[in-house]
C-alpha cells in the first residue's frame, strides 16, 4: 500500500504497535537551490519537523523492531537529527551508524570526493529482532586461516556497506536524485523482519524500499507527498517486481 499523502498526516492513521520494520530516507537538510531538500528556511524548523514524524515512526513500530533513516553528514544538521531527535526518544536505542560506500558519478580534485551515505539504525528497547544468517556476504578468505579447512557460510556484513548504484544498472532512475540500491535494503528487511510482517516507509520517493519489501515478500505501507513520484514508483515496481518473479 502506497499512499500520495503527507508523512505525519499518513502516520497519525496507523495503529500503534502495528509494524515490525521502519527504513526511511526523508528529505535531507542542505542550502542548496534544490526543491527536495531547501523546503525549511531554518535548520530549527527542520529538526521539529524531525521530531514530530520520528515520535511518530516510534510509536507505531513493534517493540523489539528497528527504526533504519538514511542521512548525510555533508553538514552537521544529521547529527543534531541524533542527538536532539532520536536520543531523547524513550526506548529508542543506538545500534549502529552504517556506512554505504559507492564509487560512480563525478568528483572534485579540490579534496577527497565524496562518496557514501550515512544510515543511523535504532531498536525500540534494548532487544531486537536480527536474523543475520540470511544476509551472509562472501567470505574474501576461502579457508580457515587457523585449520585450513574451507568455510561452510558467508560472513555477517561489517557496518561498512560497498555498492555501486550506477546509471547502468536496470533499477537506476534519471526522475529521483536519491534512490538506494535494492538489495541493500533487502538487506535490512531480511535481517529483521519474517514474512507476510510489516515495512513502513513514509519517505517513499523512488519506491525502493517498496519494491525490496514485495521482493522479499513482505507487506510494504508507505506514502509519498509528491504526486509524480509517487506516480513513477507504482510503475517502477510493477516493472521489477515483474521481472524478479521471471
Amino acid at each position: 500500500m502506497l499512499r500520495h499523502e503527507d508523512a505525519i498526516t499518513f502516520l497519525s492513521r496507523v495503529p500503534s504497535g502495528s509494524v515490525d520494520l521502519v527504513l526511511v530516507d526523508p528529505p535531507y537538510y542542505e542550502i542548496v537551490c534544490n526543491e527536495w531538500d531547501n523546503q525549511w528556511s531554518r535548520e530549527d524548523d527542520y529538526i521539529n519537523w524531525c521530531n514530530v514524524w520520528t515520535r511518530e515512526c516510534f510509536r507505531v513500530l513493534k517493540p523489539g523492531g528497528c527504526f533504519y533513516v538514511w542521512g548525510t553528514t555533508k553538514t552537521d544538521t544529521f547529527l543534531r537529527y541524533k542527538l536532539e531527535v532520536l536520543n531523547q526518544i524513550p526506548n529508542a536505542r543506538y545500534q549502529n551508524w552504517i556506512v554505504w560506500s559507492y564509487d560512480w558519478g563525478g568528483r572534485t580534485k579540490k579534496t577527497w570526493p565524496r562518496k557514501h551515505e550515512d544510515l543511523l539504525m535504532y531498536s525500540k528497547g534494548e532487544e531486537f529482532r536480527f536474523y543475520p544468517g540470511r544476509v551472509l556476504v562472501d567470505r574474501k578468505m576461502l579457508n580457515n586461516i587457523r585449520t585450513n579447512m574451507s568455510h561452510v557460510r558467508g560472513k555477517v556484513p561489517t557496518d561498512v556497506w560497498h555498492m555501486n548504484n550506477h546509471t547502468m544498472s536496470k533499477e537506476y532512475v534519471n526522475w529521483h536524485p536519491t534512490q538506494k540500491p535494492i538489495d541493500l535494503l533487502k538487506r535490512i528487511i531480511k535481517a529483521h523482519t519474517n514474512y507476510n510482517e510489516v515495512v513502513l516507509d513514509c519517505f517513499s520517493g523512488s519506491g525502493s524500499t517498496m519494491i525490496a519489501a514485495k521482493q522479499a515478500n513482505r507487506r510494504f505501507i508507505g506514502c509519498e507527498a509528491n504526486r509524480d513520484y509517487h506516480r513513477k514508483s507504482l510503475v517502477r515496481m510493477k516493472k521489477l517486481c515483474r521481472e524478479s518473479t521471471t
